[in-house]
């Protein structure tokens, strides 16, 4: 039992352990995302009576599919980012947990309305840790790609605090109103801009990462 130890120990100095896990929960929270949204996607004929929150459950399958894609890749094309991964593992951890609370976000359909969460702190918190993973990167392996993709994850994060200010000030201006017919398509809005901020970071950034791809 003793010995088990300095095997863990060896573990945690090695990448591919950190990356299986990283892949493993990735795998787990899509997994408990989708049973979570079952009841807004399923049927499909459901969808157009809970609008808002297929939109918002759309916003957190596609950032964390694309996720998930994009850290292979990066993994492979730059070998020096799976080393020492330990800050990056924790950096994926928090990211993938505030992934689950937009997928839990969306599902809520009732009393617990979570989706103005989305909005306020969750977007402006993933790409905070997106900026974050990048800075360590590009910080510890000189490397010019890391750092353009370092640029472009603190840009959007003033563009997503940018957001959640203004859903804030509005949000504000109405008396924090959460219910009601005008809630609902302020909601719908932010939830639009939200979704096309992501779209639109996610084109960029593998837009970049080809072009590194085809200058390497």
């Amino acid at each position: 039992m003793f010995h088990s130890f300095p095997n863990l120990e060896n573990n945690l100095e090695h990448p591919e352990f950190f990356k299986l896990g990283i892949t493993i929960i990735y795998a787990i929270v899509i997994a408990l995302g989708i049973d979570a949204s079952k009841t807004i996607l399923i049927p499909f004929y459901s969808i157009p009576a809970n609008f808002l929150n297929a939109i918002i459950l759309f916003y957190g399958y596609f950032f964390i599919i694309t996720g998930w894609i994009e850290y292979h890749f990066l993994t492979q094309k730059f070998s020096g980012v799976n080393r020492a991964i330990l800050p990056t593992f924790v950096i994926e951890i928090g990211i993938l947990f505030l992934f689950y609370y937009v997928i839990i976000a969306g599902s809520e359909n009732g009393a617990d309305y979570l989706i103005p969460d989305v909005y306020l702190f969750v977007t402006p918190l993933i790409f905070l840790l997106l900026t974050l993973r990048d800075m360590y990167n590009a910080s510890n392996y000189k490397n010019e790609n890391l750092i353009i993709y370092r640029n472009l994850s603190r840009n959007f994060l003033f563009i997503s605090v940018i957001v959640s200010l203004s859903y804030l000030a509005e949000t504000y201006a109405t008396g924090f109103q959460s219910f009601g017919m005008f809630a609902f398509y302020r909601d719908l809005i932010f939830a639009f801009l939200t979704l096309i901020l992501i779209v639109v970071y996610r084109i960029l950034r593998w837009r970049e990462i080809n072009s590194a791809s085809s200058t390497s």
